[in-house]
Parts: C-alpha cells; structure tokens; sequence
C-alpha cells in the first residue's frame, strides 16, 4: 500500500517529535534535581529521531518507529493495568503521530528500500530485515532504559549510566553495520536482566513524567523485551558461526 502526502506526513513526525524533545528539555530545567537528567536524556533520544529523519538517514524509520512504539506500548499498558488515565492517553496519542504518519511503503522507498546503502553494506533482503527488526527493537528500548537505568535510586548512578552508555553504542554499532554492536546490545540485554532481577522485589518508584503508577520494574520489562527482541535476529547465526570455529 502506497500513502500520498509523504512529505506532509514527514512533517507532523518532526513536528511531534520536535515537540516532545522542547517538553522534555522544558520538564528537565523546571525539575531539577535527580529526575531532570531522565528529561535529558529523553530529549537526547527524540532529537537524535528528528535530526535522522530531517536527514532522511536509511535507519531513520525504523528508529524514529521503535520510538513511538515504545511510548504507545507504555501508555497501553499503564491504560490496561490501571484504568483510565488522561495523561497516559495523552502521551500514547503524542506517540501515534510520531508513529502513524511513517507507515506506507511509500514512505519505506524513501528511507530503507533505497539502493545505496544496501549496495555499500552488501545486504540482501533477509538481512535488511534482521537489521530493521534489531533498529526497532533497540530503538524501543531506550526510552524506557532512559527511567530505568537514572531513576533516583539509593548509590551510584555509574552503572545505570553505563547501562544506556552501553545501549546508544550498540545501536550506533549496529547501523554501521558492525558486529560488536550487536554483541554490546546482548550484553546490554543480560545486563538489564540481571539488574532487574536483582531489584524486582524492592523497587516502588514512578513515572512522574505520564502520570502513571507504573513502576520502573514494570518499565525495566519493557526495555528488557524490546533489548531481547533486537538481538534476537543475530543468535542464531552467531551460534553457527561459532560451531564452525576451528576447536
């Protein structure tokens, strides 16, 4: 199915997606204190969107997507496990303009069907789509990485820190098309299970941000599902590569 208006579509993401980053840099500054960093670092994430999709990067779709799926996803969520909360419509509903406006393979001939950096990286179709599959899921996980990994939280902030560091420099590894980012994103994925687990009974902060009770458990499983998803497209061809090393 072919959409029309690409460009005018183009332009209500970047619209919304300019607006989220101003609100979340607006949110940090009047904040202060230890949650204002989630803010900027929220803003980080949505600029790094508009920017790529304002350059029409290949990848620019698929992370600009994951994005807006993980807000849908949390504001679901909140909306199913808490009832009806107006700030949660509010932030799912900001996220499906990000999100509905890129649908349509128009828009896909415009960002990753293009031949020049399939040709550069020499990928056919099978693994354009595990590297489409990886883009969204990592991309879907920052968002929530960003509460999980600096919420307040009793010690140092060094390994949540290193957590998302971790998570940004797979996914930047992985657009180049470079193995170690994805093996960063596994790391990054078990990393986020051992934390949770670890913390799974004694957490009790929230989200101040959308106004829900969720707690950051619950948002450390959606970044925890999201890191599975996009490695997930390379353990089995990793798995043979390593049965075929010499022992």
């Amino acid at each position: 199915m072919t959409w029309k208006l690409l460009g005018e579509r183009r332009a209500l993401s970047l619209f919304t997606l300019g607006f989220s980053t101003t609100i979340f840099l607006l949110v940090g500054l009047s904040m202060g204190g230890q949650w204002a960093r989630c803010f900027y670092a929220l803003a980080a994430v949505y600029a790094l969107g508009f920017f790529a999709l304002a350059a029409e990067w290949f990848w620019a779709r698929w992370y600009t997507m994951g994005i807006a799926a993980s807000g849908i996803t949390m504001a679901v969520l909140g909306l199913v496990t808490t009832g009806w909360n107006a700030g949660l419509a509010i932030w799912g509903g900001i996220h499906l303009m990000i999100w509905a406006p890129l649908l349509g393979d128009g828009m896909a001939e415009r960002f990753e069907n293009r031949l020049d950096w399939r040709q550069r990286y020499g990928l056919d179709e099978y693994g354009v789509m595990r590297i489409k599959r990886a883009v969204k899921g990592a991309a879907t996980a920052l968002p929530t990485l960003v509460f999980y990994a600096l919420a307040p939280r009793e010690g140092s902030m060094v390994p949540g820190v290193a957590l998302l560091a971790l998570t940004g420099l797979g996914l930047f590894g992985l657009i180049r098309m470079r193995f170690w980012g994805v093996a960063l994103l596994g790391v990054a994925t078990i990393w986020t299970a051992i934390s949770m687990a670890g913390e799974m009974a004694t957490r009790t902060d929230w989200a101040p941000m959308i106004g829900s009770h969720l707690g950051l458990t619950s948002i450390g499983m959606v970044a925890l599902v999201a890191l599975a998803v996009a490695v997930s497209p390379f353990v089995v061809p990793a798995w043979r590569y390593v049965k075929q090393l010499p022992r």
